[in-house]
């Protein structure tokens, strides 16, 4: 007997029609039809049986609709983004979806949902909403994955998810010949004396562009590199050096993070899914483990990478770890944890030795801040600190 299935829509043409206008094709030309998209949506969930793919893309669509300052405040604005962002998150990991007992992280990798969306819609609900910045971007990224996700492999348009599959798999063969090419040396180059350099560019300029073409590739690169066991030898063994791989890989993934900031994300969190969530890597007389490990503190201690750092997301790293504390888990953990005291401290011992000049030159002033050449100019505008401090609550009269 055939499965009867209830949807919101009468059939198939009105979603392929709400698709386009969400994602209108880039030759559109017409009039903006993303709120009418949105009307649509929400008169559907009046019928019921609305997916939450396409209730979620309604409102961060409509979230994006409410971004103007002249109309709506910026409080008004941030609080849009965290409410549909978060409804997006909650929804497809909600801790209590039928199997299993997961953790919100968990499901998110089962989903191919990017782990840090899960520590942002954390930080929504729990702390101070994020910058519009970053809820800007989130938003953004998040429809794209709705589209990659749900809306490019709905039945009507088959063709279009065949194309897409088809798209997935030759961008992974392109990267995969890429990357084994670099890997072995068999790239060609003109100069033999400058090879090594010669190399580093084409293969850094090759996936720049593939990545440029494709918004898959920037989070199937991470999974090329350590599924073919490409940053890390396949065979190796505990306690050898990995200073040869950071010289050989450091400046083309540097340079591929410059042009693609999301690919540091996408790798890092790979390597920690790796580390912390593969059972088959906690032995700690693993080399494959230890390489993982050594590649994570590269990245987020060494100088080398101090200006891409923060594109990693530090703290989802130390909730992954203590979400699962294996071996590693624990040694990343504390690694981690111990560098960013040691920065603490550094900072704190340079405002110490600041302390005593700062205190006489106080002093020295009947404890008035001494004037800089850059304050003077606030001066002449009208700034200029205050000659006695008023400490009456907003909306207090004054008893004079």
């Amino acid at each position: 007997m055939a499965k009867v299935i209830f949807t919101a829509w009468k059939n198939k043409s009105q979603l392929a029609e709400v698709r386009s206008e969400f994602y209108p094709s880039p030759s559109y030309d017409g009039p903006d039809m993303r709120s009418h998209a949105c009307a649509v949506v929400e008169a559907w969930k009046l019928r019921g049986n609305v997916p939450h793919h396409v209730e979620a893309t309604a409102l961060l669509t409509d979230a994006i609709l409410h971004d103007d300052a002249q109309i709506n405040s910026i409080f008004s604005i941030r609080a849009t983004y965290s409410a549909a962002f978060c409804r997006f998150v909650t929804g497809l990991v909600d801790s209590k979806v039928q199997g299993p007992r997961k953790t919100m992280f968990q499901r998110a990798m089962d989903l191919g949902l990017p782990a840090s969306f899960v520590e942002l819609r954390h930080e929504a609900t729990h702390r101070e909403p994020p910058s519009l910045v970053v809820l800007r971007k989130a938003s953004q990224r998040s429809l794209e994955w709705l589209w990659d996700n749900y809306w490019a492999e709905i039945d009507d348009l088959g063709a279009v998810s065949n194309v897409d599959r088809d798209d997935s798999a030759s961008v992974q063969c392109a990267l995969t010949r890429v990357l084994r090419e670099f890997s072995t040396g068999t790239r060609s180059t003109e100069q033999p004396k400058k090879r090594k350099r010669d190399q580093e560019i084409s293969v850094s300029t090759d996936l720049i562009s593939i990545c440029g073409e494709s918004i898959e590739a920037v989070r199937l690169l991470p999974t090329v590199l350590l599924d073919e066991f490409l940053l890390v030898g396949s065979e190796r063994r505990i306690g050898e050096s990995m200073n040869g791989h950071f010289e050989k890989w450091d400046p083309v993934l540097q340079k591929i993070t410059e042009h693609h900031h999301s690919f540091l994300m996408y790798l890092s969190e790979e390597l920690v899914h790796k580390l912390v969530f593969d059972v088959s890597r906690e032995s700690p007389r693993d080399g494959v483990a230890e390489a993982y490990f050594l590649w994570l503190t590269h990245v987020l201690t060494s100088s080398s990478w101090e200006s891409q750092q923060p594109y990693c997301s530090r703290s989802y790293i130390l909730s992954a770890c203590d979400e699962n504390p294996n071996y590693w888990a624990k040694m990343l953990s504390d690694r981690l944890r111990e560098h960013g005291g040691v920065r603490k401290n550094k900072s704190s011992a340079q405002r110490s030795s600041q302390g005593p000049s700062a205190k006489k030159i106080a002093s020295q002033n009947g404890d008035r801040p001494v004037l800089s050449g850059v304050d003077k100019k606030l001066l002449a505008h009208g700034w200029g600190p205050v000659e006695k401090w008023d400490s009456r609550p907003l909306g207090v009269a004054s008893a004079n």
